[in-house]
């Protein structure tokens, strides 16, 4: 009877273990166009794949790293479902691409959030030619260009897809920092001030941050801040001052880069640092009785040589 149970009970543990093996194996993963037609709300990132003609990435062995913005983030960049038809392959092949990381690694290898893990963003090239993203974490949170990963490793058969809440929009299409600025509508004050200090030129080329006051912003300090006319008259010492306070130089800032605590040293000089507040929503110099919010509609705006984000107010520095 002995015998019998421990034969039993063998036979039971063999058939379980073998089950389980069973069971693993025929666990699989789908490609990217099986997921997608489960995703309901990336059904415009689908549409803009098919309408690249880039199907053959979504089932082809890759493996490929997906940044695919949801159908709100497709609304809130102004594409709809009739804007995209309208639409050329060439201009969504252009898009999409941009939305593909490049791997660093030979035999390449999909990219996951543990690769974004850094102080501040670092730069990956994508499948536009190898164009850069800017990809960074705040927090427990993983950010490409400022874009925030909602859902990220998502594991696929050829590869993985990280949901994001914006879509990433080329730096090629955006242009400098001085074309960002000169397009916003909001800046004529701001960019009068650069180049009162002769601080304007420069931004044609190299590598900025630039936190960009509104014109309501400066208004707000009165004359003769008020007007581009009366800004000439401003000693340019004192332009210089205000408007390197408010740039960086050989750094791409993104939201995700600004944390409390943090205190990047400005073009202004050594010791010129703004500080950081509210988990990064709030900026100040050493003399703003109340924080700085960002505001405007410059947010995370990555041109070809920096990053642009707007101010509702002016940083105001020491002497």
């Amino acid at each position: 009877m002995k015998l019998f149970k421990i034969v039993f009970f063998v036979c039971a543990a063999v058939f379980l273990s073998s089950s389980c093996k069973k069971e693993e194996a025929t666990v699989t993963l789908p490609d990217l166009d099986a997921y997608l037609k489960t995703q309901s709300n990336l059904s415009t990132f689908n549409a803009a794949i098919e309408k690249a003609n880039l199907s053959d990435f979504k089932s082809g062995p890759g493996p490929f790293s997906w940044l695919a913005p949801t159908n709100d983030a497709f609304t809130a960049a102004g594409i709809t479902a009739d804007s995209l038809n309208r639409m050329t392959q060439g201009a969504a092949s252009y898009l999409v691409m941009y939305h593909i990381l490049s791997s660093t690694t030979n035999p390449p290898t999909a990219v996951l959030t543990n690769e974004m893990i850094a102080q501040f963003s670092v730069s990956r090239s994508t499948q536009l030619g190898g164009t850069l993203a800017f990809m960074g974490q705040k927090g427990n949170d993983f950010f490409v260009n400022g874009a925030k990963i909602t859902s990220g490793d998502n594991k696929l058969s050829n590869g993985v897809v990280h949901v994001i809440n914006t879509v990433n929009t080329p730096p090629q299409l955006r242009g400098t920092v001085q074309t960002i600025l000169q397009g916003s509508g909001q800046h004529n004050l701001f960019i009068a001030l650069l180049n009162r200090a002769s601080q304007w030129a420069q931004l044609s080329s190299g590598s900025f941050t630039v936190l960009a006051p509104t014109d309501a912003a400066i208004t707000a300090l009165g004359a003769p801040f008020n007007a581009t006319t009366t800004i000439n008259t401003i000693p340019v010492t004192d332009a210089t001052r205000i408007v390197r306070f408010h740039m960086f130089s050989g750094a791409r800032l993104f939201n995700n880069d600004f944390k409390d605590g943090f205190t990047p040293a400005t073009m202004q000089g050594p010791g010129r640092s703004i500080r950081v507040s509210s988990n990064g929503a709030a900026l100040a110099g050493p003399l703003n009785s109340t924080p700085v919010q960002f505001g405007g509609t410059l947010r995370d705006v990555l041109g070809t040589n920096g990053v642009v984000h707007s101010l509702s107010g002016v940083l105001l520095p020491g002497n």
